[in-house]
């Protein structure tokens, strides 16, 4: 299975829905395993930084293979190492809540991000597009 844009907007209109449901204005992305930008959007209310924020939590789902709040123990046990990565690939890694690996059947198809909210509503909402994906 390959991450497709058809698939990044189904997990981002269903996140929405989430967060429509709850009152949240939020952003959300979809990155490939690399990192790169499939899809984002924002939604209207929502501060302009969340935007960003979400891609960053993406690319540290994706990169890392977890939960982006997860990596926070990486970084405090090999801080180098975590430095470099992203140093070494020119984008921002975030270890707060709300991005999360996009795996389908075992394989990683890239990271979800949701930002706007606190921490347990972005994980709240990108959780919510995993499950219309069929995401783990």
């Amino acid at each position: 299975m390959a991450l497709t844009l058809e698939l990044a907007e189904r997990f981002i209109a269903a996140a929405k829905v989430k967060a429509q449901k709850e009152g949240w204005a939020m952003s959300f992305a979809v990155v490939d395993p690399a990192g790169n930008p499939v899809a984002l959007a924002r939604m209207d209310g929502a501060r302009w930084l969340t935007a960003g924020v979400a891609q960053s939590k993406a690319f540290t789902a994706a990169t890392f293979q977890r939960a982006s709040a997860e990596v926070a123990e990486l970084a405090q046990t090999r801080p180098q190492l975590f430095g470099s990565i992203g140093s070494l690939a020119g984008r921002p890694l975030l270890l707060a809540g709300g991005g999360l690996p996009l795996i389908t059947r075992g394989e990683l198809l890239g990271g979800v991000g949701a930002s706007g909210g606190t921490e347990e509503q972005d994980v709240e909402c990108a959780r919510a597009g995993l499950a219309a994906i069929g995401g783990e």
